[in-house]
């Protein structure tokens, strides 16, 4: 099977913006609570700017992944885990550099959507293949 499954890319690039507006500003009320409006702002910009650029690679891989497992089992289960866990140490090591001062409470929510995300473009991505 040689048809590549693929998202348009305005579904993706929504769903970036929306995560960098949705997470970063999660992150900016986190952390700025906490620890100032300097510290809030900075971890605010990083998140929304980690959030974009993830949701983005959450499509890309997830598209990758799917049309290079040939067994359906493989497709349905591996392409969202693996994608989380690369895109989960990616933050956790981000958020660590810049010395976010609450990181479990700034990206626990948006790996979790980004997780639901990830197997919601999977399941599309399944259907899609199975009506061509």
């Amino acid at each position: 099977m040689n048809n590549q499954v693929k998202n348009s890319k305005y579904y993706k690039m929504g769903f970036a913006f929306f995560a960098f507006c949705l997470w970063g500003g999660w992150s900016f009320y986190v952390n700025a609570q906490s620890s100032g409006l300097k510290v809030g702002l900075v971890s605010g910009l990083v998140q929304g700017f980690c959030s974009f650029i993830i949701t983005l690679f959450i499509g890309f891989l997830i598209e990758k992944q799917f049309n290079f497992y040939q067994k359906i089992w493989l497709k349905l289960i591996l392409p969202p885990i693996i994608t989380i866990l690369i895109s989960g140490s990616c933050l956790v090591f981000i958020h660590l550099c810049i010395a976010t001062p609450h990181i479990v409470k700034t990206i626990s929510p948006a790996i979790t959507v980004a997780f639901i995300f990830a197997c919601l473009t999977n399941i599309k991505l399944y259907r899609q293949q199975k009506i061509d």
